[in-house]
């Protein structure tokens, strides 16, 4: 079975190309910088006038996938908006364009959490509300809107994921904690650590989409909540984080706002129904990031 995967060379999508090669897969991957675990790397930006006929000769040369997982996107930093709207909609519409007349059996498409409008009600189910609060969730909802326009042509799944955490990550809410933890720095909690994050490790959402390619559910379109499926506190994060990395790091709670003024965890239930999926409870996660970091 052939699988295009964009943004190959990225932080899920390497882990997600060599868990499907491992499987089977015939994966090419589609990404600026190439991809050291895909079964064919194929460099090419997916904004960029030459993405087109690029993709087209890919076509014509080695027929259409069956499926196609579109995890290229540009994440949050400080970046005007043009390089979100070129990276999150000119690419999804550059890679539906070109499968118009060739669609793939199916398409599964990374989005974000933060799509939804804040504060939100907890936990925050798939059909509450949208709200662009940032480019980079302004975008990413529009990605989402091209691939359910493309529904007539393929099964589309969405995936709406919290931050993510494992090694290669280097700037995750996760990694701060960590960061400050293995140099037993102090760790200060904003709110009293009583925020409430959603954040899973890499490897839950790799084996999530692993089982929607190898056993697609029924729906022709679905929007599918990951996360960690119960309300955790920063405390709580930074207290399994300091167990799993045997840190000294006192943990220091203050009455400062947190960056994050609100607090967010996703309702997971259609994820357990359609794919059975199960998030790695908490601290045998952060466990499991701590031996890939010494490993």
């Amino acid at each position: 079975m052939a699988i295009w995967l964009t943004g190959c060379a990225g932080f899920l999508g390497t882990r997600l190309a060599a868990a499907l090669t491992k499987k089977g897969f015939d994966v090419v991957g589609l990404s600026r910088r190439p991809s050291t675990t895909a079964t064919q790397a194929v460099s090419i930006d997916l904004a960029s006038p030459e993405a087109r006929p690029c993709l087209t000769e890919l076509l014509a040369r080695a027929g259409p996938p069956e499926a196609v997982i579109h995890a290229a996107s540009r994440q949050p930093g400080p970046h005007g908006l043009l390089p979100y709207v070129s990276s999150n909609i000119v690419a999804t519409a550059a890679v539906l364009d070109v499968l118009h007349d060739l669609p793939p059996k199916q398409i599964i498409y990374t989005s974000t959490l933060m799509v939804y409008e804040q504060p939100a009600p907890l936990p925050v189910p798939e059909e509450a509300r949208t709200y662009g609060g940032s480019p980079y969730a302004i975008t990413k909802f529009a990605g989402e809107q091209l691939m359910r326009a493309f529904q007539s042509r393929s099964q589309v799944i969405v995936f709406r994921l919290p931050s993510l955490y494992g090694a290669g990550q280097t700037d995750s809410f996760v990694d701060g904690l960590r960061r400050l933890a293995v140099e037993n720095r102090p760790i200060e909690l904003f709110r009293r650590g009583e925020n409430i994050k959603d954040a899973l490790h890499v490897d839950d959402v790799v084996v999530a989409i692993g089982a929607c390619v190898a056993d697609p559910p029924a729906s022709r379109f679905l929007c599918l909540n990951l996360g960690c499926g119960r309300p955790v506190t920063t405390r709580e994060y930074a207290e399994a984080i300091v167990q799993a990395f045997a840190s000294h790091s006192p943990l220091l709670p203050v009455d400062d706002c947190a960056s994050q003024r609100f607090d967010i965890y996703a309702d997971i239930a259609a994820a357990r129904r359609e794919l059975r999926f199960t998030p790695t409870p908490l601290v045998a996660a952060l466990e499991r990031y701590a031996e890939e970091l010494r490993a």
